[in-house]
This record gives structure tokens, C-alpha cells and sequence, in this order.
């Protein structure tokens, strides 16, 4: 099955952004400036029951796309960095990268349904880590038409202004104007000057969740990352909803129960943690940290002033929460759901301001900021992205709702990834859950009986 590449262009705003524009990056949008990128694949299996014809179909994609870069003008941009105290945005119109190209496979070989794509790597324009910010798009799209009439939209994105809670809103924005209705009002901004760091910084609450990082220290971790290349483990699965309200009802009724009925992201993620860890067999002594991401967005007095629900960028809050091996391997997993519903509920705003303030010290001190965890090749840590309550099916370009929805995981991502998802059937009464494991290690997970008594493997 090979996936073959028609064309490459560049997709520009229909209406160039006035110039000179630049714009103003926060402390959260710098930190993952070096990061690198997300790829995610939407399918649609009658896509071209809708159109006359794949050509029609692409060139109706590439007008709207440019149309949508009007308000969304910032993704046309890139970064500058050289010669300047601090990053910015430059809003010049270079463009995103945009390709097309052929599958020589049907939907039918892997289930209409596309959970096990086996060329899901290839769906995706070709990339590399960014080593390069200053040449690197925010985002870039491919479309793959299969011998079966579907297509396959692929995204490549990074952090600095599409985060989980504007990608999606982006995504929808253009879907709709593909399809006729207007652009977004009020238009998308872009201003995250409400996440600025005080003048002088104040940290007031210790930070836990991040590092300082010297040029000599990134270079050895850059050197490290590149030697470690082993071979992971993909394996998803599914809890339906009855499997949700039993776990729900057994972390609300173990020894290690606080109050009130768990979250969803506080039973789900509590039980991966707790697996997972048990899986690993690591040393009860040592340290297992599990990472996540909180928005700034929502929740009850996160951020004053509120950030507004148009806002374009980076806004998420990464925490790293440790714990002991031990305590996770050896107690009730009502015990690690309440690790998380106290880390959430101690995320205020003064631990945001505190943290926003320490980088900008840090940033002007010279050093990079890293997650204070331990190396992804230690195997220490889980990386997880939590997409459940995102409207990943709902992105609607006239050919139907997408049939599935995948984020693509890659070997650089590291041991230990857990992608939270929504199904197309269930939407958030369910979860997805996809994890990336040495290959012992999933072995172990396969077997694991707590595991298996509240979720099924999604073959």
C-alpha cells in the first residue's frame, strides 16, 4: 500500500494581512516555540459521493482554506527570533503548506471504520522535528484520496497558537465556510497579552511543573533523544459508557474517595495511571510523573479577566504530577483519581501568574523552559493528550461527518504517550484511549485484570 505525492503548494490569505504585523508571543506560546509538531487525520469515506470530481474537490478546499487565512492570518506566519530580546510572530503571508496525494488502498481494507490504518504515518505531510522555527508553518494539510472514493485530511500543527481549544475552533471555522456560512463572528483574536507576566515578576507560588533548561543542558538532551530509538507499541481501546459509570462508582466508593463523584478525566485517567505504572515494573522507590494540560479558558476562577473564547493560541496550564511507584502500584486506584482531582483543584490563578512570571525570568536569563520530568527514555513519566471533550466528529465539509478520527503518534513523542478521545458513536459518553508502550510493557498492560475490567481493546 503506497501512499504517493501529486503536488505541493502554498495557500495564502485571500486578502493579503496588511503589513508590517507582528504579534506578540506569552510566556506559554515561547515555551513550546522548539517543541515539535501534532498530526492528526480526519477520514471521510463518501467524500466524493459530494462532488464531481477529486480535482473540484481540492481546488474547493484550497479556496476556502484561503479565505478562512484572512481572519486566521497568523497561521500564514512564522516565528523570528534572531536579533530580538524575545520571540514574535511575523503575520507575513508566507503561507501554509498544502498537498495531494493518492492511496493506492480502500477504506475496506482496514474496516470502514479506519481504526487500524496501517499508513496512517503517510496521511500527514512528510516532517521532521523543528529544527528550524523560523521556516517552520504553523500548519500545513494533505489530502489523500483512496481507490474507494474516500479521502483522508491530515493536519500538522503546532503548539504555538493551535492548542486543543483553537484548533477545533478553527477547524469548524473553516468546515462552515467551505460550506457557505460566514466567517467567524466575532472574528478569532489573537492577543494573549492577558497572559503577561507581571512587571517586576512575582513568584508567590513555588513552580513545580517546570525547569530551567542551559543551552550545554539542551544540547546533551538533544544528543540523548537522538541515540534512544526503540520500538514502541500501539494499542487503543474502548470504555463504553457502562464501563465509565463502573469505574466512576468504584473510585467513589474506595478507601481513597473524597467527597464527591469523580470527573471522567479524573476516573479515565487515574486508571491509566495506575496500569500503567504496574505495567512498567519499576522499583517502588522511584518517581512516576504523569503530564497533562489544564486550559486557562475554562474552570472556575482559573483566570481574571476571563480569556475570551475567541482567543487564538497557546493558552493551556502543563502539569506534572509525581507520585511514588509504589503508592500507585500498591493502593486502590481511588487513590491516584484523587492525586488529580487535588492537582486540578489547586490550579489558581496566582500558580498560572507565578509560573508565567518565573519564565519570563528565566527566559531573561538566557535558558530555555522544560517540563520537569525525566527524559522520555528513562520511561519515568506518561505524556498524555486529553481530546475527549473536543467535537472531533463534528467538522462537517458537505461530505458527512468523518467516519474516524486519529492522532498519529510518532516514536519521538516517547515511552509512555495516552491520547483521551471521544468516539464517533458514543461522542463523550466514551472514551478511546490510545497508548504507546515499549513492547513489554504493553504486554504486561494486555494482562492487566484492572485494566481489562473497564475497558476493551479496540481491534
Amino acid at each position: 500500500m503506497v501512499v504517493s505525492v501529486e503536488s505541493v503548494s502554498t495557500i495564502v490569505p485571500a486578502v493579503p494581512t496588511p503589513q508590517p504585523c507582528t504579534l506578540w508571543l506569552c510566556n506559554f506560546q515561547i515555551q513550546v516555540l522548539a517543541e515539535n509538531y501534532l498530526k492528526q487525520v480526519y477520514y471521510y469515506p463518501a467524500a466524493l459521493d459530494h462532488v464531481s470530481s477529486f480535482d473540484s474537490l481540492v481546488a474547493s478546499l484550497k479556496d476556502s482554506l484561503s479565505r478562512i487565512l484572512v481572519p486566521y492570518y497568523p497561521l500564514a506566519g512564522r516565528p523570528r527570533i534572531a536579533g530580538l530580546d524575545r520571540p514574535i510572530l511575523e503575520c507575513n503571508d508566507r503561507g501554509i503548506e498544502f498537498v495531494v496525494a493518492f492511496a493506492d488502498a480502500s477504506f475496506g481494507d482496514w474496516g470502514d471504520s479506519m481504526k487500524q490504518c496501517s499508513i496512517e504515518q503517510e496521511l500527514n505531510p512528510a516532517q521532521t522535528a523543528i529544527t528550524d522555527p523560523e521556516n517552520f508553518p504553523q500548519l500545513k494539510v494533505q489530502v489523500t484520496k483512496f481507490r474507494c472514493g474516500g479521502i483522508a485530511l491530515g493536519l500538522v500543527t503546532t503548539h504555538t497558537l493551535l492548542d486543543g481549544s483553537s484548533v477545533f475552533p478553527f477547524l469548524k471555522a473553516w468546515s462552515q465556510l467551505h460550506r457557505g456560512f460566514p466567517p467567524p463572528n466575532p472574528p478569532p483574536s489573537f492577543d494573549s497579552s492577558l497572559l503577561k507576566a507581571r512587571d517586576p515578576p512575582c513568584v508567590t507560588v513555588p513552580v513545580r511543573d517546570f525547569v530551567a533548561v542551559t543551552p550545554a543542558i539542551a544540547e546533551e538532551m538533544g544528543k540523548a533523544a537522538q541515540d534512544f530509538k526503540p520500538s514502541y507499541h500501539v494499542r487503543a481501546f474502548h470504555m463504553n459508557e457502562q464501563q465509565l459509570a463502573e469505574l466512576k462508582h468504584e473510585i467513589a466508593s474506595g478507601p481513597f474517595a473524597y467527597g464527591s463523584s469523580p470527573t471522567s478525566f479524573e476516573a479515565v485517567s487515574g486508571l491509566v495511571w495506575k496500569c500503567i505504572t504496574e505495567a512498567r515494573d519499576f522499583d517502588d522507590s522511584v518517581t512516576n510523573t504523569y503530564i497533562y494540560a489544564v486550559s486557562t479558558k475554562v474552570g472556575r476562577n482559573r483566570w481574571q479577566p476571563p480569556m475570551p473564547s475567541e482567543y487564538c493560541g497557546t493558552s493551556s496550564f502543563t502539569l506534572c504530577l509525581p507520585c511514588a511507584v509504589g503508592a500507585l502500584k500498591n493502593k486502590h486506584v481511588s487513590h491516584a483519581a484523587r492525586l488529580f482531582h487535588e492537582d486540578v483543584r489547586n490550579v489558581g490563578q496566582e500558580r498560572i501568574q507565578s509560573t508565567i512570571d518565573w519564565m519570563e525570568e528565566t527566559l531573561r536569563k538566557g535558558h530555555d523552559i522544560g517540563l520537569n520530568v525525566p527524559p522520555p527514555s528513562t520511561g519515568m513519566g506518561i505524556y498524555s493528550v486529553n481530546l475527549h471533550s473536543f467535537p472531533v466528529y463534528e467538522f462537517e465539509f458537505g461530505w458527512g461527518r468523518p467516519a474516524h478520527f486519529s492522532m498519529v503518534l510518532e516514536p519521538w513523542y516517547g515511552n509512555g504517550v495516552v491520547v483521551l478521545l471521544p468516539t464517533p458513536q458514543g461522542g463523550m459518553r466514551e472514551r478511546r484511549i490510545v497508548v504507546m508502550l515499549l513492547e513489554e510493557q504493553m504486554k504486561r498492560l494486555l494482562q492487566s485484570e484492572l485494566f481489562a475490567r473497564f475497558t476493551t481493546l479496540d481491534c
